[in-house]
């Protein structure tokens, strides 16, 4: 009734291990046990995110940032896109990276990150002795619904050792949708994902998620166990304590587990499709319409728009 979900071996830790089993092979990411949590939401999903790439990118480098800080050593440069969710700068402040060295990368048309465009931020900070470390691509962003090209920026993630985030705490089950799953191809090379499942799949608040390509990353990020905490028959995984920064941890896992289960893959598949249909119905409907404007495609649930009276001076329209 009231357990905390640090770890043990009881129905709390066991269901969110399912939970977070079931959410990583919803959206098809690579997920070896131990290598994901719950969270309260993306905002915290993506401090433990951003915290672990941090440890990796310092500890490349030869150095212990739990031991050393960030005392003494060249910047890092984070790239986001325009349209990136204001949790990643205030990630990026809380963990000492500094708002400085975050880079916003322009976006398209279609308000997609622009790759040329990130490709010049990078040269231009390795040029700078600014060292590149993490981007963080969107797989859904919350104006517009946009999914970046996670591919392209998988790629370019790698070429240059990034660690590659994507944030889609809402988007990322549109990877469901028939019509908009082909957007989604490189999901699976990131090395994490932030997903909120108080979103999209409707379980109440809060319930957020981050999963991992490796487990030992965010575990050599956080993982200290006191005395009073050792135990000796916590399992190859240990507590999700190791994990994340919370100590004491609530129950989340019952009701992610309990709509998942409710709903099952087909029903969460048709709420998806369900949902994406009506946007894009939306979408054409306003696309005949004379006095509404489409301003980008609707590509999950998001239909966004305005009102363009044909009367209306198209050099003064108004959103």
């Amino acid at each position: 009734m009231n357990p905390s979900c640090a770890g043990g071996d009881h129905a709390g830790v066991l269901l969110e291990r399912t939970a977070v089993r079931w959410l990583a092979e919803l959206v098809g990411f690579p997920h070896r046990p131990g290598a994901g949590l719950l969270t309260s939401g993306a905002s915290m999903a993506t401090v433990v995110a951003l915290a672990t790439a941090r440890h990796q990118a310092f500890r490349d480098q030869g150095h212990d940032v739990r031991e050393t800080g960030l005392y003494g050593h060249r910047p890092l440069a984070l790239y986001v896109s325009a349209e990136a969710h204001s949790c990643l700068r205030k990630a990026a402040e809380l963990l000492g990276l500094g708002s400085r060295y975050l880079r916003t990368v322009p976006v398209d048309a279609a308000f997609r990150m622009d790759i040329g465009e990130l490709r010049r931020l990078i040269a231009a900070d390795r040029r700078a002795g600014v060292r590149p470390f993490f981007v963080a691509a969107s797989a859904g962003t919350v104006n517009t619904g946009a999914v970046d090209p996670l591919d392209d920026i998988a790629a370019l993630a790698r070429e240059h050792g990034l660690w590659f985030h994507i944030d889609g705490a809402y988007g990322t089950l549109g990877i469901l949708a028939d019509d908009a799953a082909p957007r989604y191809a490189g999901l699976e090379r990131a090395d994490s994902l932030a997903l909120d499942p108080h979103k999209w799949l409707g379980v109440p608040v809060d319930a957020g998620c981050v999963l991992f390509r490796e487990p030992g990353g965010p575990r050599a990020a956080f993982s200290l166990v006191p005395p009073y905490l050792r135990d000796e028959d916590a399992g190859e995984l240990g507590w999700f304590s190791e994990y994340g920064t919370e100590q004491t941890r609530p129950f989340r896992a019952l009701r992610v587990w309990a709509t998942i289960a409710h709903l099952g893959r087909d029903g969460i598949v048709r709420l998806v499709q369900q949902t994406t249909r009506l946007a894009r119905t939306l979408a054409e409907l306003i696309e005949a319409s004379d006095d509404f404007e489409l301003l980008a495609p609707a590509v999950t649930s998001i239909a966004a728009f305005r009102h363009r009276p044909p009367t209306l001076d198209p050099d003064h329209a108004e959103a």
